[in-house]
């Protein structure tokens, strides 16, 4: 997340000249209170994406709140730039001493859990957990697949993260409550996955009992190498590709490289018909497909992804 200066307190927008001393643009709406004495210019908030108005309001909180607040949980990813599979809360989270006395309160939630474990890193400014920290509080007190889709990430950016992990979990104690969960997130993760729709996928094929797959396999044929896939398994013939279809293919530049939107299907098209000449199967689904268990399902059987007895 990039510090900004979108979130400020009343007396400096006063004293900078941007707010009358008559507060008259607040009762104008010229002006959006995020917390007593914070606001930001209203047009900044309407235009903002959801993810900009979470930075926003963590800014916000840095301002109002005594001391130096160290941030965790989703508020940690927003500003270490990890994935959230859900929305942003409605809370920021804040992790503390296990006796500092703090309470939660109105949009703030204090994880009194103690700072022993908890290495802290430096964001623009904000004081958040470190990315191993995180992946454990998500892993602890959110969904398996949340959990996975940040662990995911996390490995992706920095495989020593696993080390780190491993340490944090050492100093916690074999009997620090919700551990497993923990170990089996970390068991589950891959560094290869690489977005969330990617980790979620790998988390319901093994929930609805296939094949757990390799990641970002390359794919060759006469021509060379036709790209690498997102998942493959054993199956019919030279085996069973697939593939997450996410918006950032045809948005980001990493994926786009210039190249209009109509280039992008008609490369993929190119694609997808050389990948199916060389496999024995091959699926392609998207967000919508994750939402219907049983749709996606039938996407993976139809396409001969194995079954497997084992599940999550």
């Amino acid at each position: 997340m990039e510090q900004g200066d979108s979130a400020q307190r009343f007396r400096d927008l006063r004293d900078s000249g941007q707010v009358r001393p008559d507060r008259r643009r607040k009762a104008d709406g010229d002006l959006t209170r995020l917390r007593r004495g914070v606001y930001t210019e209203r047009q900044t908030w309407q235009e903002a994406s959801a993810d900009r108005r979470y930075s926003i309001r963590i800014e916000a909180a840095s301002l109002a709140l005594e001391g130096q607040p160290i941030f965790s949980h989703e508020s940690a990813l927003r500003l270490l730039g990890l994935p959230s599979l859900g929305p942003w809360p409605g809370e920021i989270h804040l992790i503390c001493e296990r006796r500092s006395g703090g309470r939660s309160q109105l949009d703030v939630r204090r994880h009194c859990v103690g700072l022993e474990c908890a290495p802290t890193t430096s964001v623009n400014g904000f004081v958040c957990t470190t990315p191993a920290r995180t992946v454990v509080d998500i892993a602890l007190t959110r969904s398996f697949a949340a959990a996975v889709a940040v662990a995911d990430a996390a490995l992706a950016r920095n495989p020593s993260a696993k080390e780190e992990i491993l340490e944090i979990i050492a100093g916690l104690g074999p009997r620090y409550r919700g551990l497993s969960k923990v170990w089996r997130v970390l068991e589950f993760a891959d560094g290869d996955s690489e977005s969330p729709g990617e980790s979620l996928s790998r988390v319901e094929m093994t929930r609805l009992r296939f094949e757990r797959p390799q990641l970002q396999v390359p794919i060759h044929d006469e021509r060379g190498l036709i790209g690498r896939l997102d998942f493959f398994g054993p199956g019919p013939g030279l085996g069973i590709g697939g593939e997450f279809d996410g918006r950032g293919k045809y948005l980001e530049e990493r994926y786009t490289k210039g190249r209009t939107a109509s280039e992008i299907v008609i490369a993929e098209k190119d694609r997808e018909n050389r990948l199916r000449r060389q496999l024995g199967g091959f699926a392609r689904w998207d967000s919508n497909d994750l939402r219907d268990l049983a749709r996606f399902a039938a996407i993976l059987a139809n396409a001969g992804v194995p079954r497997t007895s084992r599940g999550t």
